[in-house]
């Protein structure tokens, strides 16, 4: 870390002198546009030129999963349109829409146009709280599904995990697109938005496998997701209201977790694929505490100019 003085320019304004190492390095000159951006107590001083421009794609593909998992890549790096020329129109904008937020489909003359109009300033904190509610409502229609077992519960916790799919691509192109701010920091936010997705993943996997198998021990599943339930929703709280307590709490919970998980499931014939879901979730959350702290370390670290 860098000291330099304040200093008064003109009557109404201060002003601090750069490196001119940073300033030949992102190719400056009198003149050149900065950006700064504030919050709280600190500044960032970045070149306008660290924003990116919108972007455009193209994709020619008559592969739908193809061109599917292509127009998924260009959304995520922050493609402010994607255009597609392939046969299968109809079926791509049947799958594509409503999985991508934000995204409008135009259909000219055999291609298909995708205009993202997300905004800039979305909050990835309120996206990933909303992934963090869909995950709880998840874990709760789980626990109908298991009591009754109620069909009706298990397919709207199958619904749900689509929503939660959208909720993930928007916070990826969220981060990929403000990374430059605080690269650190967005990792931490990659590895929470990524495994409560993938919590979400592995309901929907043991809902779908006890659709389909009758096991004899439901009373013991339940049991060990709603301690899981309880873990999950520590870990992304000390995530979201940066608790370090919470989050080391978290890390020093998962072993005794997954002797439970263990203990209670193993014996059970038929729920070797489900105990296999419930030691999933736990080293995701377990993952989530470890970014929480990291978020809550960085935070102190910026308050004492560490």
């Amino acid at each position: 870390m860098e000291i330099r003085k304040l200093i008064r320019i003109g009557e109404r304004s201060y002003g601090i002198t750069l490196p001119r190492e940073w300033v030949e390095q992102n190719q400056l000159k009198v003149g050149s546009p900065i950006k700064i951006l504030i919050e709280s107590n600190k500044v960032l001083i970045l070149p306008a030129a660290a924003e990116k421009a919108p972007t455009a794609a193209k994709i020619k593909e008559e592969d739908v999963e193809k061109a599917l998992r292509d127009v998924i890549a260009y959304y995520i790096e922050g493609a402010d349109e994607i255009q597609i020329e392939s046969s299968q129109i109809s079926t791509l904008v049947t799958r594509i829409e409503g999985k991508l937020p934000g995204v409008v489909a135009l259909e000219t003359g055999g291609r298909l146009s995708l205009r993202i109009v997300t905004k800039e300033d979305v909050n990835i904190d309120e996206i990933v709280r909303s992934m963090y509610t869909t995950v709880m409502a998840m874990f709760h229609l789980f626990f109908e599904f298991l009591r009754g077992p109620n069909g009706e519960s298990a397919q709207e916790l199958l619904r749900m995990d689509d929503q939660l799919d959208r909720l993930y691509f928007l916070s990826l192109r969220t981060i990929k697109k403000n990374i430059y701010q605080d690269p650190q920091g967005y990792v931490d936010y990659a590895i929470v938005v990524k495994n409560l997705e993938h919590v979400g993943d592995a309901l929907d996997r043991a809902t779908s496998y006890l659709l389909r198998n009758k096991i004899p021990c439901l009373s013991g599943v339940l049991e060990v997701f709603q301690s899981l339930q309880k873990y999950a929703e520590s870990a992304a709280k000390a995530f979201l209201e940066n608790r370090a307590e919470a989050a080391l709490s978290a890390i020093l919970n998962r072993e005794p977790l997954l002797r439970e998980v263990a203990e209670k499931l193993s014996p059970c014939e038929g729920a070797a694929p489900v105990m296999h879901e419930a030691m999933l979730v736990t080293a995701l959350v377990a993952d989530m505490a470890e970014a929480a702290y990291s978020k809550y370390v960085r935070k102190i670290s910026t308050w004492t100019g560490s």
